[in-house]
């Protein structure tokens, strides 16, 4: 029985170069591709493929925003992400939302056909050297997260999020009405209750759990290390 599989990728020369590999092989049927997650997710809703294909970020929606809208919405559609370097919380999110395979750009050649193989039948390909490290690991940061957040005034968790959103605290001051020595008052308890040292730790530590990306970007290393620094 012919596996009919869904190819989706922002990059074009990979896209095409992926398509033909999967075409080549007898085993599996493409029934459609393309560069935009948005594009993909109606047409994987619309074609019900076996197996998708999909980069884990792209514009529109990413590989794993596909998967779990697949899940959400109840599609037969069985999910293999790609990528070039997934973060531990992307690997654990994708387990999380039921991926049934996880695969590396650089060895996208030599074992996506294996991997496709492998989930037609009924199996996962998660790499357990890669992904039973990242399932432990970001385990423990949630746990932590979780534990140590419930200490959080509301008014020490609205600034938190507003820090690790790369907010300048002159900024933060002025939008919840308070004057930047209490801020740092603030900051000084949010820092010893989360048991952080400094705006990057925080971030690592919240990203992913109160809508925050691990990959923001600061403006000013310097206001990193000292909650009370340029305040």
């Amino acid at each position: 029985m012919v596996t009919t599989v869904f190819v989706a990728d922002d990059h074009p020369l990979l896209l095409h170069g992926l398509t033909d590999l999967i075409a080549r092989d007898p085993g599996f049927r493409v029934v459609g591709s393309a560069q935009d997650g948005t594009v993909a997710m109606a047409m994987i809703r619309r074609d019900v493929p076996d197996v998708a294909v999909l980069d884990i970020s792209m514009p529109g929606l990413s590989g794993l925003d596909i998967a779990a809208e697949i899940g959400r919405q109840g599609i037969a559609t069985l999910c293999v992400i790609l990528t070039v370097g997934a973060s531990q919380a992307q690997l654990y999110d994708a387990v999380a939302v039921g991926v049934a395979g996880i695969v590396f750009k650089e060895t996208a050649v030599e074992a996506l056909l294996r991997c496709l193989h492998e989930v037609a039948a009924g199996g996962r390909w998660l790499p357990a050297e890669i992904v039973g490290k990242a399932m432990h690991n970001e385990a423990s940061r949630r746990v932590k997260w979780q534990k140590l957040s419930s200490l959080l005034t509301r008014r020490e968790m609205e600034i938190t999020r507003l820090v690790a959103a790369d907010t300048p605290y002159e900024r933060i001051a002025f939008d919840i009405g308070i004057s930047k020595g209490t801020l740092k008052i603030h900051m000084n308890n949010i820092y010893r209750k989360l048991e952080v040292a400094s705006r990057v730790q925080l971030l690592q530590l919240a990203a992913g759990q109160i809508g925050l990306s691990a990959a923001s970007g600061f403006r000013d290393q310097s206001d990193l290390e000292n909650p009370a620094r340029d305040m």
